[in-house]
């Protein structure tokens, strides 16, 4: 397949795009005079950062934290894949969901065996006996 730069196609589509996100393009080699004066009508020679913040764009909702893992692949592709059969969504939530039952199926054990053992401990108080151990 033949490809032949058209710089007045390139101004236009850029012009027709100004101001949008898709501005990947920007500065890619080959442009024409002409774009390059466009460039200079809405590129600053200069940006001042001093107010500029690092960090993600998006802010986290309450209650959330960002944090780095490593993850088994095999694992990770599974959680991708029950998403994908669901229909879509994220894979982070599932992984979410699966850890918050864990720990609560965890909590509902020790809290279980908590209640057995006062409850032994306290029917043993009421009685006066302990048991050898």
């Amino acid at each position: 397949m033949d490809y032949e730069w058209d710089p007045e196609k390139d101004k236009a589509n850029f012009l027709k795009h100004e101001g949008s996100h898709n501005t990947h393009h920007i500065g890619a080699k080959g442009h024409s005079k002409g774009m390059q004066e466009v460039f200079k009508r809405v590129m600053r020679s200069e940006y001042n950062f001093d107010r500029g913040k690092r960090g993600a764009v998006d802010p986290l909702p309450k209650g959330k934290v960002r944090i780095t893992i490593r993850i088994d692949e095999d694992v990770l592709d599974w959680f991708r894949e029950e998403v994908e059969q669901a229909g879509g969504g994220n894979y982070q939530t599932l992984m979410n969901a699966a850890l918050r039952e864990f720990v609560r199926k965890k909590s509902e054990a020790l809290e279980e065996t908590l209640r057995r053992v006062l409850k032994e401990e306290l029917g043993q108080s009421k009685t006066g006996k302990r048991k050898a151990g």
